[in-house]
């Protein structure tokens, strides 16, 4: 697991972390966003843009706490943006909190900065027309390694405050264990390849340890002065350093002043130069992790100004004291090329993914940087390289988009047409035109009173309903529709749409008719039929009465010959 962890639960097309890496070290997959280690250089930008906060640095505070359980000595050397952090309080303050969390003692980073500052001091003076960049910036430093390696004979071959202070401890207390406490997400990386250096905790990690342990900080007098504690802020470095005639000093801070200060030098056009240089705006007290807690550049300042000067600095005084740390070994750092080469799309290649991203000429390279990169060119060669995906694309994905719904619109054999709040046609399809025969051009941003009834827009618009339905008759069209109505609060669009079911209605009609027209006639067959049955009935009585004679005519003779045979 790296340094940087990116918890991918929410996140999706978003790009905002793209648009402010400076080194593009961040790459897509199925619409979620993942660092690529290799490139990335912890300057920790997108750890404050992210809308879920889901980019955050490995935690080392359980790490920390388990070494101190196990009965190690372990020291913690605080960076001098403390001051900033934890609103103005004194380090000695800081210092008391600290062994209460269990660390054996804690110590200013800003006495390393003071061991630095006069290294830069001598190489300055050795400096001539040659340029000499600090390296206090462990950002700084990564970018160079990895992205710019033409400058790596520029960077001062000196170590950060943090690994200074951290031999400078060893020094004092051979066993120690040491620990850096500071804002920059960067450190965890230098300590990872700095044997003299255990960890990094931030002050996020810190407040969390000692809120968890109820550990509160007492605000306090910011002690005696240390003119080294204004490492932290832009311009900070070169307020200890005592300049040489004939050098000129330069701060530059945040990451495009940083990158172009960089080109300039290596190009030879920064000559007789230090340059002082933060990838972070506004120094350490300006960093990502001053900014996510919306932390106030200027006043941190203040809190670092307090903390260095111990009181407001006035006019005509002397400058404040500074460490007086002395360190026997070296303070020698070697920096090294890590850049790694990937291979470039062809201009063939860049052609196709842009065939694929709907740019088919120069006027298509919009350049709007929403997709994170600052240019199509950028974004075509990241697919190229897999690191982005063609939807991140939003033009094209709204081109495409709107292209789709044309062809729906086109081919459905309903009527459609959307109107604003202002009653006025902002959508016609060709069945609606053809609906009303009129032409599309003449009708848009026309009333809808020009081809309908307004009404039933206004009462749906009015009511906060979404939808409606009904049936309708427009008369002087002969139409006959089924309409629907869909109201859309968000774009302040009422979209319309309407079947043409006029022959419907006319089968309807038609079949009504000739359902009476069988009615009629089933009506006739039954009368004559009931009146051939009464004829039948007639005929059937006449019939049975006639036999019923006859056959009473024929019992009444046999029974008169049966007589004349007894008396015979």
């Amino acid at each position: 697991m790296g340094i940087l962890q990116f918890e991918s639960v929410s996140c999706r097309d978003c790009c905002k972390c793209i648009g402010v890496c400076p080194v593009k070290a961040i790459e897509v997959k199925n619409h979620q966003a993942m660092v690529v280690e290799r490139d990335c250089i912890l300057c920790g930008n997108c750890t404050v843009v992210c809308p879920q906060h889901l980019k955050h640095g490995a935690n080392a505070a359980g790490s920390v706490r388990r070494l101190i359980e196990s009965g190690k000595t372990v020291v913690a050397s605080v960076a001098p943006s403390y001051a900033a952090w934890f609103s103005g309080c004194g380090f000695d303050a800081l210092r008391r909190a600290l062994v209460r969390l269990g660390f054996s003692d804690a110590f200013e980073t800003a006495e390393g900065a003071f061991l630095v500052k006069t290294e830069y001091e001598r190489l300055a003076a050795q400096l001539g027309g040659g340029t000499l960049i600090s390296s206090c910036c462990p950002a700084v430093n990564a970018y160079v390694e990895k992205h710019f390696p033409r400058a790596l004979s520029l960077l001062a071959p000196v170590v950060t405050p943090a690994a200074a202070s951290a031999r400078l401890i060893r020094q004092r207390i051979p066993h120690a264990q040491v620990v850096f406490i500071g804002p920059c997400l960067a450190k965890k990386e230098e300590c990872e390849q700095n044997p003299d250096l255990l960890c990094a905790l931030t002050f996020d990690e810190l407040q969390e340890w000692l809120e968890a342990e109820g550990v509160a900080l007492t605000p306090g007098a910011p002690g005696a002065p240390r003119l080294s504690r204004f490492f932290p802020v832009t311009g900070g470095i070169l307020k200890t350093m005592a300049q040489q005639k004939g050098v000129r000093y330069v701060a530059v801070d945040g990451p495009e002043q940083c990158m172009a200060a960089l080109r300039d030098a290596a190009d030879g056009l920064l000559g007789g130069c230090f340059i002082e240089m933060s990838f972070c705006r506004g120094g350490c007290a300006g960093g990502p992790a001053f900014r996510s807690h919306s932390r106030s550049l200027a006043l941190s300042g203040l809190h670092v100004e307090r903390d260095a000067l111990g009181a407001p600095d006035a006019p005509g005084t002397l400058p404040p004291p500074d460490f007086d740390a002395a360190f026997g070994g070296s303070l020698e750092a070697a920096f090294r090329d890590r850049q790694v080469c990937y291979a470039m799309p062809t201009e063939a290649q860049i052609s196709a993914i842009f065939r694929k991203m709907g740019k088919n000429t120069p006027a298509d390279e919009l350049n709007c940087g929403m997709c994170g990169y600052p240019s199509c060119r950028e974004k075509a060669i990241a697919v190229f390289m897999g690191r982005a995906e063609i939807t991140m694309c939003m033009p094209y994905m709204k081109q495409r988009a709107e292209s789709f719904s044309d062809k729906i619109l086109s081919i459905t054999p309903n009527a459609v047409l959307t109107v604003d709040l202002s009653l006025s046609i902002q959508q016609i399809n060709d069945a609606a035109c053809e609906l009303f025969s009129v032409a599309a051009e003449d009708v848009l941003h026309q009333p809808i009173n020009r081809l309908m009834d307004e009404f039933d827009f206004v009462e749906l618009i009015s009511s906060g309903r979404q939808s409606a339905e009904k049936y309708t008759f427009l008369a002087e069209y002969g139409l006959y529709l089924h309409q629907s109505f869909h109201f859309d609060k968000a774009s302040g669009l009422v979209i319309c749409i309407m079947k043409n079911i006029t022959r419907e209605k006319q089968r309807q009609s038609q079949l009504r008719r000739h359902k009476a027209e069988v009615a009629g006639m089933a009506d006739d067959i039954v009368s004559r039929q009931l009146s051939l049955v009464h004829e039948i009935a007639s005929l059937l009585g006449e019939s049975a009465a006639e036999t019923k004679i006859a056959v009473s005519e024929l019992k009444q003779a046999v029974l008169m010959e049966d007589e004349e045979q007894d008396h015979g």
